[in-house]
């Protein structure tokens, strides 16, 4: 028996020309229809999208050096000036913010596979820019021999350029089923997408068709000529609008079976387009299954630990595989979704002060409430019983 090892959702093999442009076809023009008309035309598609780019471009992203002390604990302290603080606090080019970076990166990962940014090196290889590099100006091959990814691109402002390494780019993808590509979410649902669209074109058409803003009753019955001037009348303000006569009564209209199982068939379309992309359907305008906003608590639980986090992690990974050294870090801070209000955040500093098992300081607490520290504030709070040495510890100020 023979195994098949494929996989299952991939697109199958089409009778492409044999004059080269097979390549062209695949990756650029299939990519570029499933990639960008479908997630942009289906609402919770692009919702998802934008909710993950969102999400993870409001991440403060904090860089600086490290060290271990004698019990092997890490000590990082964060970089305030430089060219790596420059480009992915301040400004990645001449044209982006680093929340447009992030978002445009992202976004391109998310409906795509991957998103890329070519790290244009100067002298002494300080870092001038990041330039994203996308829509299909990337590709990828293994050598042979040595199976080594190499990496050629147009690369805007710099032309053509080759023999590229994954480390000339910081580089976010999908998850990889491919060692050298993300999985290319988007042209894997494809299906559920065109089905999402179509339904909500036929939704649009329908209301267009049967939408009715009123009606008008007339106690007598209308000649053809009457009713033919007041329908004349009415065309351009209240079009197809229906005229009842002869004391006739209006009913109200209520959807038929059809258009409920339309609109069952559109919110299991939202949940499924909410599975795929890893996001809560709250997220997205949806019921969720009943679920009120009064449980958005748990959905911001979710959105953090299920969504948000591996595309921080994916950001901090890309990042330092390409432009950090052994002795330096990267975070994507986090804290702030964890912030809650102001109570919560009352209750949670009353404990991390608390004097027998203080782990923060005065003024940890007010760096994290985005306050300005105050003379005297480094100093962490003694205990009761006097073990003031047993709080001398090292401060993690990241």
């Amino acid at each position: 028996m023979q195994l098949d090892f494929s996989w299952p959702f991939s697109k199958k093999a089409a009778d492409y020309d044999r004059n080269g442009n097979r390549f062209y076809n695949e990756y650029i023009v299939e990519r570029q229809i499933n990639g960008t008309n479908l997630h942009l035309r289906v609402t919770a598609a692009l919702a998802a999208g934008l909710r993950i780019a969102e999400g993870v471009a409001a991440l403060p992203i904090i860089v600086g050096t490290k060290k271990y002390d004698s019990q092997a604990r890490v000590i990082r302290t964060p970089m305030i000036e430089g060219d790596l603080v420059e480009r992915l606090s301040v400004a990645p080019n001449d044209y982006m913010t680093p929340v447009e970076f992030v978002e445009n990166l992202t976004l391109h990962a998310v409906f795509e596979g991957v998103g890329r940014a070519y790290i244009d090196r100067g002298y002494k290889k300080i870092i001038r820019r990041l330039i994203p590099v996308n829509e299909g100006n990337v590709q990828v091959r293994k050598d042979p021999e040595t199976g080594k990814a190499i990496y050629s691109a147009n690369i805007p402002g710099l032309g053509r350029m080759g023999n590229l390494t994954r480390r000339d780019f910081i580089e976010i993808s999908n998850p990889r089923w491919l060692d050298i590509e993300g999985l290319d979410i988007t042209a894997e649902i494809k299906k559920v997408l065109k089905l999402s669209a179509l339904l909500e074109e036929r939704q649009t058409d329908d209301g267009k068709a049967k939408g009715v803003r009123g009606y008008i009753t007339s106690a007598d019955q209308l000649s053809p000529e009457a009713a033919a001037s007041v329908k004349d009348a009415l065309k351009d303000k209240l079009p197809n609008t229906p005229i009842f006569d002869s004391g006739a009564e209006y009913k109200s209209i209520v959807p038929t079976q059809a258009e409920m199982e339309l609109l069952a068939t559109r919110k299991f379309l939202i949940e499924d387009i909410a599975r795929a992309y890893g996001i809560h359907p709250i997220f997205l305008a949806h019921d969720a299954a009943g679920q009120s906003l009064t449980r958005i608590t748990d959905a911001m639980d979710y959105h953090r630990t299920v969504t948000l986090s591996p595309w921080a992690r994916r950001w901090e990974q890309g990042i330092a595989f390409s432009m950090l050294t052994a002795g330096e870090y990267v975070n994507l801070d986090e804290e702030q979704f964890y912030r809650g209000d102001l109570k919560t955040q009352g209750e949670y500093s009353a404990k991390a002060l608390g004097n027998n098992t203080a782990w923060e300081t005065q003024n940890d607490v007010r760096t994290r409430m985005g306050k300005n520290p105050v003379e005297g504030g480094d100093d962490m709070p003694k205990n009761e019983a006097g073990n003031a040495d047993r709080n001398q510890v090292q401060q993690d100020r990241t």
